[in-house]
């Protein structure tokens, strides 16, 4: 996927009101009547930057998904608890957490 932001025409920077903003303008320009593959795409950028945790999960791991289970299933391994977590893990915990801030 391209980059969300410039999908939407804003700036990493923007907040929530702008973002919404130049989606809803983007799906003005772009109805799913008249093009669904480029709504699609607007779609897609605005549900990956819509919000604040978004956003912060999009710099962190862009379109990856953390496996939360993988992460737990890795620590129960014998010795999991000695070992220092990678920034990987690491990633997907925060990744988690925020997911349960929506």
């Amino acid at each position: 996927m391209p980059n969300p932001f410039a999908v939407l025409g804003v700036a990493e920077t923007a907040d929530d009101d702008a973002i919404k903003k130049a989606y809803l303008h983007q799906v003005r320009e772009h109805p799913p009547e008249r093009n669904p593959e480029r709504f699609q795409v607007i779609r897609a950028a605005f549900e990956a930057v819509k919000t604040r945790p978004d956003r912060l999960r999009y710099r962190l791991f862009g379109q990856e998904t953390p496996d939360l289970a993988g992460l737990v299933a890795n620590a129960l391994q014998p010795g999991g608890s000695r070992r220092r977590p990678t920034e990987f893990q690491l990633r997907q915990l925060l990744s988690s957490s925020l997911a349960g801030q929506k």
